[in-house]
């Protein structure tokens, strides 16, 4: 959810033009009924202690607050119903958490609680309700019903309209709607029951009903806690199975910092990897809702300085406390921040850095579902680099470290696919053989023949740069893929290859010799092109092409060539 400044801008000005103006028409039109203000005094003590402990339902935070709301409202009227509701939002505002700017969302409760209030108020009146009304309850009864299905049907209207303004996600919304409307119902009777016994026994009744209700809340609000304690162990858990599911280390990086705000809240979330010790490398961030390697909002020192390694989690509840990490910069909103180190075998090897737009926003329960999550965490990116790992060695090559033909299909596949989703435009691809390789073999010897395959890889290793990627086909041919190259731009780089190797000194130390001592060997490689999507649209016909263009061009037409794929044929080209 962004809330943009524009937006900010509006809520003010809906804010101005509705709530200043209607408390005062209500103040002449609609004054307070005559009342006691020690029992208005505990009333409002009570709202303020149900305020203070809403239920988190379903993720959303729902106050028990209108029992008492209704019961002032049919003591006292609309404006010590307003006055009480609008003090009330305070209270909840301190009492909950939310990422959205504090003054935006005092701005928004208040303009909602004030539209609904004005509402219902006016339902309730046009259905002949009367304030304070000791004569007869049953009328209360009936109008009261109106007021409370008028209420919760407006605080539900305004809400959804809200949250289309916001643009934010509106999913659930009708179950928590629903919540919301047969809360209202339970706490209507109490109520009108709290009324009526006002009527009866003053400040009495609190004993009767306030003090009750208050013990039922608190029993209530531990037992949500601790579902909300479980729901969050449960998440946990379910993460910890996510993350050590995964064998990719990037997949690992994204999956932790963006499902752990199932379990603990934030703005901004950064995952910082330490190197050896001294340097601080960014990995993964959050910001608006958004995974991103580049954040708009943070930045750092990458050499560490004084102030880490911070070996505990560590919070820092208010913005002046912030001053302490010169090691971060923070954006101006951010109030409160949470660092959590990431251990392995007792060494330190990165940081989770979150953070939030509220002072003292984060708990001792966040840090200990977050010290829970690192430990999975940590497990998971381990998992994940020994499989990258292995994968990496079954597609390298262990004589010469290139890549092998396994590897290379794998990525012609993808670059195929780059292709067809005009990612690219081009893929040529080169084929290079040794020339009279077996001779050296048999002159030499095999282990010379190695040494010579491994300079010869060292020599093709200057020409894969950038996305290029370079294989050893097999025995003594390699292939070059170029993405985005002609075919012209290839044969370019053929020719390259081919004069430097011609060029080139291999010198050996031959195990067939009895003389013990390095000999100087010339070589030369005949190669072949071809390329999509001069050639082929297939992937699988690129290679093919090439082969045919190597051995017809280049071997058949005296080898030390290039051979051009040019349709059934292999063109040679001359060598310069």
């Amino acid at each position: 959810m962004n809330i943009t400044p524009q937006k900010q801008w509006i809520v003010l000005l809906m804010w101005l033009a509705v709530v200043p103006v209607s408390f005062y028409y209500i103040y002449f039109n609609f004054p307070s009924q005559d009342s006691k203000s020690l029992f208005v005094l505990i009333n409002f003590i009570i709202l303020c202690l149900t305020m203070a402990f809403p239920l988190k339902i379903l993720g959303d935070y729902i106050a028990l607050e209108r029992w008492i709301i209704f019961t002032i409202f049919f003591q006292h009227g609309l404006l010590t119903e307003m006055l009480f509701m609008q003090a009330a939002i305070i209270v909840l505002q301190i009492s909950t958490k939310s990422p959205l700017p504090a003054a935006y969302r005092f701005l928004t409760n208040s303009l909602m609680f004030a539209i609904v209030s004005i509402g219902s108020a006016i339902m309730f009146f046009y259905s002949g309700g009367v304030v304070n009304a000791i004569a007869n309850p049953w009328q209360l009864v009936w109008t009261g019903l109106i007021y409370a299905l008028s209420y919760s049907i407006l605080n539900n209207i305004v809400i959804y309209l809200f949250l289309k303004f916001e643009k934010a996600g509106t999913e659930g919304f009708f179950t928590v709607a629903l919540w919301d409307f047969v809360t209202t119902l339970v706490v209507l009777p109490l109520a009108i029951s709290y009324s009526l016994l006002a009527n009866k026994l003053g400040i009495q009744s609190v004993i009767l009903l306030g003090v009750p209700f208050l013990l039922m809340l608190l029993i209530f609000k531990m037992y949500f806690s601790s579902e909300s304690l479980n729901k969050k162990i449960s998440s946990a858990v379910e993460i910890g199975h996510q993350l050590t599911d995964s064998l990719r280390t990037l997949e690992v990086l994204d999956i932790f910092i963006e499902k752990i705000r199932n379990v603990v809240n934030y703005d901004q979330a950064y995952l910082l990897d330490l190197r050896k010790g001294e340097f601080l490398v960014l990995l993964s961030s959050v910001e608006a809702g958004s995974l991103t390697r580049t954040p708009q909002f943070f930045n750092f020192e990458t050499k560490i300085i004084s102030e880490l390694p911070i070996s505990q989690i560590k919070t820092y509840a208010k913005s002046k406390e912030l001053t302490e990490l010169k090691q971060f910069q923070f954006s101006q909103a951010v109030e409160s921040v949470m660092i959590a180190p990431i251990n392995r075998a007792g060494q330190i090897e990165g940081y989770l850095v979150m953070t939030s737009f509220r002072k003292h926003f984060f708990e001792e329960l966040d840090k200990k579902m977050v010290d829970l999550l690192t430990g999975y965490f940590e497990a998971a990116v381990l998992k994940a680099v020994h499989y990258e790992r292995t994968i990496k060695k079954g597609e390298i090559c262990g004589l010469t470290k290139l890549h092998n033909f396994r590897y290379l299909t794998t990525k012609l596949q993808e670059e195929a696919n780059r292709i067809s989703k005009k990612e690219i435009s081009n893929l040529a691809a080169i084929i290079l053989d040794i020339d009279h390789f077996k001779s050296i073999n048999d002159t030499y010897g095999h282990q010379s023949g190695n040494d010579i395959l491994c300079t010869f890889a060292q020599i093709l290793k200057k020409y894969d740069t950038d996305d290029r990627t370079l294989a050893r086909y097999g025995g003594e041919e390699f292939v070059l893929l170029l993405p985005d190259y002609t075919k012209q731009e290839a044969v370019i780089i053929a020719e390259r290859i081919r004069q430097e190797v011609e060029h080139y000194s291999f010198e050996i130390t031959p195990d067939l010799s009895q003389d013990v001592g390095s000999v100087v060997v010339n070589l030369t490689v005949s190669l072949g092109v071809s390329a999509i999507p001069e050639d082929t649209n297939l992937e699988s016909s690129l290679l093919r092409n090439a082969d045919r263009a190597l051995y017809i061009g280049g071997k058949q037409a005296g080898r030390n060539r290039i051979g051009v794929y040019e349709g059934e044929l292999a063109k040679p080209m001359e060598t310069i």
